[in-house]
């Protein structure tokens, strides 16, 4: 019999994939899409299997170990979905399938320490002379720990001792002198579903009954238990059942002694269909402008056609309504949905209203589930139990059967973009997988990315406008306050008379208040309080950031520095601010101006426990909170009819971050907090605070104008050099390390090495950009620099690749990672 080969994918940080033999007995269930057991380097990995029946291109190729699956897990479909995520995201292609499933339910294996007798020996005649043992430092503390502890893993050791990562020597030696054993333990998948302890009759249940007249007298409980269990279904019940029916455990181990019934346990899948929420009012009919939207989808949906539809419609406008009847439309042609938000904990009421129209056909899934509610839930979406899916960016993934239409809400948000690798971004790969699939994607935003509305105006997506709100009711008046101009009132510089009065008077009607701090990121900047300038770099057009440890200011593309000024290089006065204050500060100032108001704060500080964004969200909907103090947090598709007034502290800190979409992003934050108020009969305010009132962004954003603000930030995005997206592309490579000269130095050498590979390619030629420090430049003790390539097309992902194929050549240092990041949205 000939041997069948099969190409495998693994799930660490590799490139490729590898050639693997199928032993006799399992090649008729290592097929493509099922996982696979195998050795890889000195540990065993889940792998998937992606090709078979393939020809080996090289020799001694190795025997998988066993097939995890008795039938695939990842369709075809499915397969060359994330075979296009790992090309386009240069990343590794079974990082990319891993992503598709339910975490815990891969095997692999860990490789151990454990001294021998001859290494105790040693330690103890060493007793902290290494030169006379014969060890060196780092070998007697790796010994020291083994000993120590008894068993430990090897990474454990390693980083105990002080090892870089890949450096095995040491280890080695200590196995080669017989000081240490290692050995491998395989683990088994931490979840395999949810399960419940039963009880079950041995008995039939006409037999269970007469047992029952028996023991009635000398034993009523257990008579009244037989009884119970003998009117069950199968004549079996949960023990918790039992409980509630009085049933004890000594009463259910007396009928196990007698034969009659036997404790065990059965598959209980824990499944996730998402909380209940407080109340939201019935929807009319359908305005003119929905039922063009609606009509249009559905026409896409029912004719088994790919498209991509850009719902752009104001705050209030019913985007939501335009979702559910476009689900509907999917179900009533026997095809599923998946409905992508933002993030799960921050709207609940996009759960709340598909809950409400399509009931238990509606799964919510997110990273807040146990693993057995994820991998139960998973395994009934693809037993076909949920045709809709609810759930933030990795729900794009769900195995829904026969997908119609996949819904990106608030399209624009910067959290489809994942910060870990596989760095995707869900609403492309939605795009991606709606056209394998011929299904049909709907990005719906009051605020399209630039990216989304140029492919709308270059017919490459359908463009729907909603631009009135639900019943024509009118968008709130909004007021900008210049502050260069306007002293603050409280101690805490954060107010300023305009918005204390404008909350006094909305708390004296009975109204409630959303008061918004733009705070993204940690980086500082300097801004002039007299006249509201700000340095940009320039060559790139972003904000500089100030250090203040040397006094410079930085640009974080370029690496361009200069000094810190001491007066404003526009007006000349010295009334320079440093940053703009913290949602702390802001709460300070708010219990110090409006002492007898409610008051909630939404960030990450108080936003760690889970279940707290739905507690103090469902608080405010109720009416128990009179002012709601948050960040991006509260910006996001919440409707909440009680709100009179939206409060931003400080519009313009969002474009003084090192970002070129910092005034896309301001201008998006803006529109969609300015939203959150007059959703009820009456029209709502919004009090804007600004050192820069005039800004193009915050001026546009006032009145909601989305197209001369598209077009404004268009030509400036064009302007510069290659342009910034969606002109170009962007590649982003951080370097991290431990050892600062090292990853500043590992950084050089690739921007080197780019640059060089860049003069080979054809023009324009993409452009390398650094090194740089990144705006974060130390995280937990890890230092980042960055570098960054931007080139029209494909060019600098080209370019990317092949570094990294030539990556050996580099000879960067071992404790120095490199993390790609393909069309970054952040390069904080």
């Amino acid at each position: 019999m000939s041997t069948t080969f099969i190409e495998v994918a693994v799930p660490l940080p590799v490139t490729g994939t590898f050639t693997y033999s199928v032993p006799d007995g399992m090649g008729d269930r290592a097929v493509v899409g099922s996982r696979v057991l195998v050795p890889f380097g000195r540990r065993k990995v889940t792998g998937f299997v992606v090709a078979a029946g393939i020809t080996p291109e090289v020799d001694g190729v190795k025997d998988i170990v066993d097939v995890l699956d008795v039938a695939p897990v990842v369709d075809p479909p499915m397969i060359e979905l994330t075979r296009w995520i790992a090309d386009y995201y240069l990343a590794s292609w079974g990082e990319v399938l891993r992503a598709t499933l339910p975490p815990g339910i891969n095997m692999e294996s860990r490789r151990f320490l454990r001294a021998t007798d001859a290494g105790r020996e040693a330690l103890s005649s060493a007793a902290g002379e290494s030169a006379a043992s014969g060890l060196t430092e780092r070998r007697l503390k790796v010994l020291a720990l083994v000993c120590e502890r008894g068993e430990v893993s090897v990474g454990h050791a390693r980083r105990g001792a002080g090892i870089s990562r890949g450096n095995r020597s040491d280890i080695d030696a200590l196995v080669r002198e017989g000081l240490v054993e290692e050995f491998e333990v395989v683990h088994p998948p931490k979840v395999e579903g949810g399960k419940e302890q039963v009880v079950r009759l041995l008995v039939a249940a006409p037999d269970a009954l007469v047992e029952k007249e028996k023991l009635e007298r000398r034993a009523p409980k257990q008579a009244e238990a037989l009884g119970v269990l003998a009117g069950a279904p199968d004549v079996t019940l949960p023990v918790a059942k039992l409980g509630e029916a009085g049933v004890t455990s000594a009463t259910v181990t007396a009928l196990v002694k007698r034969g009659l019934a036997e404790r065990t346990e059965r598959r209980s899948p824990r499944l996730s269909v998402g909380q209940e929420g407080w109340g939201l009012g019935e929807e009319g009919d359908l305005t003119a402008q929905q039922r063009s939207a609606v009509d249009l989808i559905g026409g896409r949906i029912s004719s088994g056609e790919f498209g991509v539809v850009l719902v752009h419609g104001v705050t209030g406008s019913g985007k939501t309504r335009v979702y559910s009847e476009a689900v509907q439309v999917a179900l009533d042609a026997g095809r599923g949905a998946i409905v992508l938000v933002p993030e799960i904990s921050l709207t609940p009421q996009m759960v709340q209203r598909m809950k409400m129209e399509f009931g238990d056909r509606v799964a919510v899934v997110h990273s807040g589930l146990s693993l057995t509610e994820r991998y139960d839930t998973w395994r009934a979406i693809r037993e076909g139990l949920f045709p809709v899916v609810v759930g933030p960016r990795s729900a794009v993934f769900s195995p829904v059967r026969d997908l119609g239409v996949i819904i990106v809400d608030e399209e624009h948000e910067q959290t489809y973009k994942q910060s870990e690798s596989p760095r995707y971004h869900a609403r492309d790969v939605a795009t991606m997988r709606a056209k394998l699939e011929n299904a049909v994607v709907v990005l719906g935003t009051a605020t399209p990315s630039l990216e989304s509305y140029l492919n709308a105006r270059e017919g490459k997506y359908d463009l729907v406008e909603l631009p009135e709100r639900i019943a024509a009711g009118p968008l709130p008046a909004v007021e900008v306050v210049d502050m260069c101009e306007e002293p603050t009132v409280d101690s805490e510089g954060a107010f300023s008379a305009v918005l204390r009065d404008a909350v006094l008077e909305t708390l004296g009607e009975g109204k409630q208040v959303i008061l918004f701090l733009n705070r993204r990121g940690h980086a500082s900047f300097i801004q002039c309080m007299s006249c509201g300038h700000s340095e940009k770099c320039p060559n790139c057009n972003v904000a500089l950031t100030f250090h203040s440890v040397d006094h410079t200011m930085r640009c974080h593309y370029c690496g361009i520095t200069t000094p810190a000024p001491d007066k404003c290089p526009a007006c000349d006065e010295r009334d320079l601010r440093f940053g703009a204050p913290g949602t702390q500060r802001v709460e300070r100032a708010v219990h110090e101006l409006f002492p007898e108001a409610t008051v909630e704060r939404m960030d990450v500080d108080t936003t760690t426990r889970h279940g707290s964004h739905w507690r103090i969200l469902k608080d405010f909907a109720e009416r128990k909170t009179d002012i709601l103090l948050g960040t991006q947090m509260i910006a996001k598709g919440l409707d909440f009819p009680g709100v009179g007034l939206v409060g931003v502290v400080a519009a313009d800190v969002g474009l003084n971050l090192p970002d070129f979409r910092a005034g896309e992003r301001t201008f998006q934050l803006l529109t969609q907090v300015s939203g959150r108020t007059g959703r009820g009969e009456e029209r709502g305010r919004v009090v804007v605070q600004s050192y820069v009132p005039e800004h193009y962004t915050i001026a546009l954003a006032r009145d909601q104008h989305f197209a001369p603000f598209f077009n404004r930030e268009i030509a400036e995005r064009e302007g510069i050099g290659l342009g910034y997206p969606p002109f170009s592309r962007l590649v982003g490579i951080t370097a991290r390390g431990r050892d600062e000269d090292q990853v500043r130095e590992a950084a050089g050498r690739l921007a080197d090495f780019l640059a060089r590979g860049s003069e080979h390619m054809g023009d324009p030629r993409p452009e390398v950009l650094g090194p740089a420090p990144a705006p974060l430049e130390k995280i937990r003790g890890v230092y980042r620099w960055q570098v960054i390539v931007r080139g029209r097309g494909g060019s600098a992902r080209a370019l990317v690749a092949g570094a990294l194929a030539q990556k050996r050549t580099l000879k960067l240092p071992s404790a120095v990672t490199l993390a790609v990041d393909v069309d970054p949205l952040d390069l904080l």
